[in-house]
C-alpha cells in the first residue's frame, strides 16, 4: 500500500507544471518591456527591485509635483522600451535553487549580466540600484 501511494505521489509530481526557467522569464520580461507592457513586466521583477524603483519614483515626483508619476513602473518603462533592442542571445552562467545569473546580448551588440532570484515560487529579475 505504501509503494502504491508513493508511486501515485511521484506520478503527480511528474505531471505538475514547472516554473519557467530563468532565461524564459527574462525573455518574457524583455518582450513585455519592448511592448511597453508594464502590467506584464512589473511582476517579473524582484520585490527589492520594485521597492527601490517605487522609492526613486516617489522622490522624483516630490521634486516635480504633478509632472512626474510616483510609480516605479513609470520609471522603468517610461522610456526604456524606446531603447530596447531585440535579444540575440541569453546564456545561463550560473544557477542554483535561489539565484541565477544570465549573460544577455542584444542585437546591437550590448552584453550584460542579469541576476534573477527565486521569490514566491518563481524566478524574478533583480536589477541593481542605479
Amino acid at each position: 500500500m505504501r509503494s502504491l501511494a508513493l508511486g501515485a505521489a511521484l506520478a503527480l509530481a511528474a505531471c505538475a507544471p514547472r516554473d519557467p526557467p530563468p532565461d524564459a522569464v527574462y525573455r518574457a520580461f524583455a518582450r513585455a518591456a519592448s511592448e511597453r507592457d508594464a502590467a506584464a513586466a512589473w511582476p517579473l521583477l524582484s520585490a527589492r527591485t520594485r521597492a527601490w524603483l517605487d522609492a526613486r519614483a516617489r522622490a522624483a515626483a516630490a521634486e516635480a509635483p504633478g509632472l512626474l508619476s510616483p510609480s516605479g513602473q513609470r520609471v522603468l518603462f517610461g522610456d526604456a522600451a524606446a531603447r530596447a533592442r531585440p535579444l540575440k542571445e541569453i546564456a545561463v552562467l550560473r544557477s542554483d535553487a535561489g539565484r541565477a545569473e544570465l549573460r544577455v546580448a542584444d542585437a546591437g551588440g550590448a552584453v550584460a549580466e542579469v541576476v534573477l532570484v527565486r521569490e514566491g515560487g518563481g524566478w524574478r529579475i533583480d536589477l541593481p540600484e542605479r
